[in-house]
């Protein structure tokens, strides 16, 4: 049975306990509707609410949204709303008017938006070695120095892993390589490059493969053989090059400059083969520390200097070293989201001018809230993608939940550990306590604090982080950091919605739209 640190309390009594609680609602959700009846015949359907700038956000379990005046939330909840009102017209077709329901339209919306919640693993995060070349102040991902020993994935260990990945049933799959540096380990790079196209000529699989790199080890060789192989690049910007440099440390300096060099070389290539550089591009994060959040407008000019044209600007994780510098580099959920929302406000009047840039973060909130899709995304998912949507497999060929659940190993603690890729099945990840444990933990409608919150049907839970930051997997969700984080941008991005004109509506629907790169 799953183990909760600071806890007595087992899987078994956590989901006994919350089905104590009554249902604040039916637990079907509600789509579009005819014109409402007389007032008198209707009455309100289920719906989650929130006071939101001198207004009540309302949503419902398939993602509709209705802002409405405190007034008529009163006459609505009151049963007074008159028949002719505007907003009555609106919450019907929210669904949040009673009693026409078209089930079927409901179904299939709430299908379509939890599509993934029951898959098997598609991504999969592998880590060819713990070695790096670089000494990131805020390293969570437990890096070894480059002569370190044993911390290096053979080829043995890289076919297990590879053959394990493929007895997944999903039709998707996606091999990340992370690491250390996994162009430390560029044998078992290109191993597990080749091997996993072998197998898949007679799988048949839609597979992609990724590599993040901070590109300090990155030569023509081996940008060649990458790019022809069809493998996609990631990499760290964290803006300018002093803040750059400052936090991502690099033997004898210039990370940065680099990075640039080989981003550079890169598009040049896909320049060459025609690619359509909107698609085929390096893809960069910027990771927020303390010194950076006061520095936003530089981040994002640095990356619309550069031509790039989506950033990701990523909270810091407290794990590993970042954990043990966090006076240094860290902050509180709220002084993330000030900096964040400052930043989000810039790109989009950017964006209104002329200067086409996306930010990842605001985009995949903004996926769940305008459309129906689920956008793959496995951290805003009820449950997590932990075990299911993903899994992660250290450079032994330890299997682990996600690459969070391997972080924690790095730091000492197996909690989240599944088991070995030599020696298992699907059957083990499926039948394991621990991804039990986690899917438990991370199911919103059952969680105190999310089972009644406005933000459910956009927002996931991290307990990994929870366990880490609170010493629980069932975290607390008035103190839990991630949870602050995503209210502060969800109440950010409805003010966004409620008071945007149409150009600014126009940007953001387009941030929506996801583009195939093809073959």
């Amino acid at each position: 049975m799953a183990r909760t640190r600071g806890s007595s309390r087992t899987v078994g009594d956590a989901a006994a306990a919350s089905l104590r609680f009554p249902p604040e609602g039916r637990p079907l959700v509600f789509g579009a509707a005819p014109p409402p009846p007389p007032a008198h015949h209707a009455r309100e359907g289920f719906f989650r609410f929130r006071r939101h700038d001198g207004k009540v956000l309302l949503t419902s379990d398939v993602g509709e949204w209705r802002l409405l005046a405190r007034a008529d939330f009163d006459a609505f909840v009151g049963g007074t709303l008159a028949e002719g009102h505007p907003a009555r017209r609106s919450l019907a077709d929210a669904g949040m008017l009673l009693p026409y329901l078209d089930v079927e339209r409901t179904v299939e919306r709430y299908r379509r938006r939890n599509a993934r919640a029951g898959a098997a693993p598609h991504l999969h995060i592998v880590i060819p070695t713990l070695r790096c070349n670089a000494a990131c102040a805020y390293c969570h991902a437990g890096r070894a120095p480059m002569k370190a020993r044993g911390a290096d994935m053979d080829l043995g260990t890289a076919r297990d892993v590879v053959d394990f990945i493929f007895r997944t049933p999903s039709e998707r799959i996606a091999i990340e390589l992370q690491g250390g540096e996994p162009l430390a380990n560029f044998p078992a790079v290109r191993f597990i490059v080749e091997y996993a196209r072998e197998v898949n000529r007679r799988e048949r699989r839609d597979l992609q493969l990724l590599l993040v790199t901070n590109l300090g080890l990155m030569d023509e060789e081996k940008m060649r053989f990458l790019l022809a192989g069809g493998v996609l690049l990631c990499t760290s910007l964290d803006g300018p090059a002093d803040l750059h440099d400052a936090a991502r440390r690099t033997p004898g300096g210039g990370g940065h400059a680099r990075a640039l060099e080989w981003m550079g070389r890169v598009h040049d290539e896909y320049r060459r083969a025609g690619r359509d550089l909107d698609l085929w591009h390096v893809d960069a994060l910027a990771t927020m520390t303390k010194p950076s959040l006061g520095r936003w407008r530089e981040i994002v000019d640095a990356y619309v200097a550069l031509g790039i044209k989506t950033i990701h600007l990523r909270p810091l994780n407290p794990m590993g070293f970042a954990a043990r510098q966090w006076e240094r580099w860290g902050y509180g959920g709220e002084e993330f989201v000030a900096s964040y929302t400052a930043a989000l406000d810039y790109i989009i009047g950017l964006n209104l001018r002329g200067t086409e840039l996306i930010e990842r973060g605001a985009a995949l909130f903004l996926a769940r809230i305008l459309g129906d899709d689920d956008p793959g995304y496995v951290d805003l998912q009820s449950p997590c993608g932990a075990g299911m949507g993903q899994l992660a497999y250290g450079h032994d060929g330890s299997v682990y939940t996600c690459d969070e659940g391997r972080m924690v190993a790095r730091m000492g603690d197996d909690l989240f550990k599944i088991g070995e890729a030599a020696s298992m099945t699907f059957d083990d990840v499926l039948r394991s306590d621990t991804v039990r444990a986690v899917r438990i933990a991370s199911l919103l409608e059952a969680a105190p604090g999310c089972r009644s919150c406005v933000y459910l049907p956009y927002c996931g839970i991290c307990p990994v982080l929870s366990y880490v930051t609170q010493h629980d997997i069932f975290g607390q969700m008035p103190t839990n950091m991630r949870c602050r984080t995503n209210r502060g941008i969800l109440d950010h991005l409805f003010t966004i919605l409620d008071r945007g004109d149409e150009a600014t509506l126009r940007v953001l629907r387009r941030w929506t739209v996801r583009k195939s790169r093809g073959a």
